[in-house]
């Protein structure tokens, strides 16, 4: 797999981070009755938004230095995969909930879906991984993602005491 279609994973997923960071705060505290999560911070959810842009970045740049480590691979296409399924939960979800607009859906459907759909259609068709791998990659990223973000809002709390 060529290092510019792993690359896109980057561009997608920032340009996605980038419409949460300036908008999902906002909208999350003025958001109807029906709430999906508890309240945070907007620091506390910058702070989580950069962990979890960080630790993308780390990944895939582990990915790209040591393609043949399976663990390397295994964690870039489980994560490319996670982010898939977070624009359905919680963007599309919590837009249908809340009859709300969920800051991330208009980029999720429009970069994130098209480009990383792409980056798993291109890792199938090459060998690089196959859908057993890619499933199993998904749950246990997932897994993972969604334990480390509450915690990362507790640590922002924690740092962040300005």
């Amino acid at each position: 797999m060529s290092s510019s279609i792993i690359i896109l994973f980057l561009f997608a997923f920032t340009i996605h981070n980038l419409e949460e960071a300036v908008w999902l705060t906002r909208q999350s505290s003025a958001a109807g009755k029906v709430k999906m999560h508890k309240p945070v911070s907007q620091d506390q959810f910058l702070f989580g938004l950069f962990w979890v842009t960080g630790l993308a970045y780390l990944i895939t740049a582990l990915y790209l230095f040591f393609p043949d480590i399976h663990f390397f691979k295994y964690a870039y296409f489980g994560y490319v995969g996670c982010m898939i399924i977070n624009v359905i939960f919680p963007h599309l979800i919590s837009t249908i909930i809340e009859r709300c607009y969920s800051p991330g859906l208009f980029t999720g459907v429009l970069v994130i879906i098209p480009v990383h759909s792409l980056i798993i259609k291109t890792g199938l068709d090459t060998n690089t991984i196959t859908a057993t791998q890619l499933i199993a990659s998904i749950i246990v990223a997932a897994a993972v993602i969604m334990a480390s973000i509450p915690l990362s809002f507790k640590v922002g709390k924690k740092l962040i005491t300005y």
